[in-house]
């Protein structure tokens, strides 16, 4: 089962590293530093245009300038573009806590990444544990964000994934001084935390760069494979034609510890389905 293409799509389609491979551990969400080369194999079975890349620690091989330039060969080879990063770190070290020392050391890599490979996206997660709950974190987080914006932002899109409901989001985006700033939308968060997608689509129809695809339930309900209904993928196929600045539809779907192909495979049959009814 391949991932569909329509020749009209403005956007690219995209899988977040690790979907294609077990777990680091116990960890779900972490860069698979020993299987990322077969995961570009994946990749180009099913028949997708690129990957997030997940950096999930300071040990990222696309640090290094020989893996970098390994990296860049094989998405070459494979015909995958590094569509966009994604500051996965900031789950434990979130925008208003980590060390300026720290977050130039990061800058400084991947100002050295973009000279090397084009990267359209980078996204920095303001959610869950790593969300601002006092006003003096939000000065310093959002102080941050025009600190990146303005060293990362004229070669790559820089956007937050948040659970920031759009009411209070709006304050952010509106900013002047992160005129800039893009939004990624998770359909699974949102869906989890009972807030409305189509508000979202609303508000920032020129905001939103990014979608995560994933499945969860209501309630703050685990993630599931993708099913054959799911009412926040129907909305997203009515109106993204809305979404003009949009730059990667990404699969960041759920995988089983040892049956994470057949999982994909599922999640792209039912996708297609809904997505192109």
């Amino acid at each position: 089962m391949k991932l569909k293409k329509n020749k009209k799509n403005f956007f690219k389609f995209s899988f977040v590293m690790g979907r294609f491979s077990e777990k680091i551990g116990d960890k779900f969400q972490y860069f698979p530093i020993d299987n990322w080369q077969k995961e570009t194999e994946y990749g180009k079975k099913f028949n997708f245009d690129g990957v997030e890349w997940i950096i999930s620690d300071y040990s990222n091989p696309i640090f290094n300038s020989e893996y970098l330039n390994e990296i860049k060969k094989k998405f070459k080879t494979k015909k995958l573009s590094l569509i966009s990063i994604y500051f996965d770190f900031i789950m434990k070290e979130p925008l208003h806590k980590i060390s300026i020392k720290n977050l130039d050391w990061i800058i400084n890599k991947v100002c050295l990444i973009q000279k090397k490979i084009k990267v359209n996206r980078i996204t920095i997660p303001i959610e869950e544990d790593c969300r601002f709950h006092f006003d003096y974190e939000k000065k310093i987080a959002l102080k941050r964000l025009e600190y990146i914006i303005k060293k990362l932002g004229k070669k790559s899109k820089i956007s937050i994934e948040t659970d920031i409901p759009p009411h209070n989001l709006i304050k952010i985006l509106d900013n002047k001084k992160l005129k800039k700033l893009g939004l990624l939308l998770d359909l699974g968060n949102i869906r989890a935390n009972g807030f409305k997608l189509i508000n979202y689509i609303n508000k920032f129809p020129d905001k939103i760069i990014g979608i995560h695809i994933k499945y969860r339930e209501k309630l703050y309900g685990q993630s599931k494979a993708i099913p054959k209904k799911f009412e926040e993928l129907s909305i997203l196929r009515k109106n993204i034609y809305r979404l003009k600045m949009l730059n990667d539809v990404t699969f960041q779907t759920y995988r089983s510890e040892k049956n994470f192909i057949n999982d994909m495979k599922q999640s792209i049959k039912n996708f297609n389905e809904i997505f192109y009814k």
